[in-house]
C-alpha cells in the first residue's frame, strides 16, 4: 500500500479502538460553515468547531509551557493512539481535534522545539507522498500550541486551503520542481524574514506546503503578531480566533458559535491587517 492507503487503515483501525477520534471525525463531517466573498474572486470560510477550544485558549506562554506535560511525546499521548513512521524520525498521527478532513499531526520522535529551518524538505516529502494533502507548520508564536515539540500538521485537499497572495494578506509563493531547488528558495525567504524580525528566534510565520501536477509549492505566511486585539478584548468585544497557517489560508476558525454568528468581513479584514506582515 502507498502511505495515502496506510493512512485510511490508520484511521479506520483508530476510529474503531478509540471512541474520541471517532465522534470527533463524524462532528467534522457536521461542522457549521459559511462564507465571505470579496472582489477578484477572494473568500473566506468561517468555521464553527468548538472541540478546538482546546488549540484557540491554549496558553503557550514559557511558564504554562513548561509546567504541563509535552502531548506530543511518547508517554502523554492517549495510549489508544498509534501512528505509521515516516523518514525514520517522525510518527503519523490522527489528530483528535479536527479542523480539516482526515487531519494529521506528525510531531518527530524527539522533544525539540518547534523550529522549521532545516526542515522544509521534510514538509515537501510528506507532501509529495500525500499528493491529496496539505502539509502545514504553525510557527512557536504563529499559531502552535505545541511550540517545546517540533511538529507538522496535514489535512486533505480543498480550494479555501490553496489561495496564495490576496488583498487581505500576504503569502510568499515559492515553486519549483526539486527539494533542493525549493529548499534554497526557502532559506532566501527564510533569511529576509528573519532580517525584519531579528529579535525572534524565528520569525513569525505559518506555512503551507503542496504538490500540484509534480510540481512543489509553498505558500509562506509572514506574521507580525500571533493573536489580534479582538482575542484580549473584554466580553463584549472578544472574538476568541488565533489564527494559523488554515486560517491564513482562508479557513477561519471560530471555536464559540457567538463569533461564528456576530463576525463581519470588516472583523476578518481588521484581524488579518493586525496579523499579518506586509511584504516590502
Amino acid at each position: 500500500m502507498n502511505l495515502q492507503e496506510d493512512i485510511e487503515k490508520l484511521f479506520s483501525d483508530q476510529m474503531e479502538a478509540w471512541p474520541q477520534l471517532c465522534n470527533a471525525v463524524s462532528q467534522i463531517d457536521n461542522v457549521q460553515t459559511k462564507h465571505f466573498l470579496w472582489g477578484n474572486g477572494v473568500e473566506v470560510t468561517l468555521q464553527f468547531n468548538p472541540a478546538r477550544i482546546v488549540s484557540t485558549g491554549a496558553k503557550v506562554d514559557a511558564k504554562n509551557i513548561g509546567e504541563r506535560p509535552c502531548f506530543l511525546c511518547e508517554g502523554n499521548r492517549p495510549k489508544e493512539q498509534t501512528g505509521i513512521p515516516f523518514l525514520g524520525k517522525y510518527l503519523i498521527l490522527c489528530n483528535p481535534f479536527p479542523i480539516l478532513q482526515r487531519h494529521l499531526t506528525i510531531p518527530l520522535y524527539t522533544h525539540v522545539p518547534q523550529r522549521i529551518r532545516k526542515k522544509a524538505g521534510d514538509m515537501l516529502a510528506l507532501a509529495e507522498a500525500l499528493p491529496d494533502y496539505i502539509v502545514f507548520y504553525n510557527g512557536p508564536e504563529a499559531g502552535a500550541s505545541a511550540p517545546d515539540h517540533f511538529h507538522l500538521q496535514a489535512g486533505l485537499k480543498s480550494p479555501a486551503l490553496l489561495a496564495g497572495d490576496n488583498e487581505l494578506r500576504s503569502c510568499l509563493v515559492i515553486e519549483g520542481y526539486s527539494v533542493k531547488e525549493m529548499e534554497d528558495r526557502f532559506e532566501d525567504v527564510y533569511q529576509y524574514l528573519r532580517s525584519r524580525q531579528p529579535e525572534k528566534e524565528e520569525p513569525l510565520l505559518n506555512i503551507i506546503a503542496f504538490v500540484d501536477n509534480g510540481k512543489y509549492i509553498l505558500h509562506v505566511f509572514p506574521r507580525k503578531a500571533h493573536r489580534p486585539r479582538q482575542y484580549f478584548a473584554d466580553a463584549a468585544r472578544q472574538l476568541l480566533v488565533s489564527p494559523g497557517a488554515i486560517d491564513m489560508a482562508g479557513l477561519v476558525i471560530t471555536v464559540r458559535e457567538e463569533d461564528f454568528n456576530t463576525m463581519t468581513k470588516n472583523d476578518i479584514e481588521d484581524i488579518y491587517s493586525q496579523v499579518s506582515m506586509p511584504i516590502i
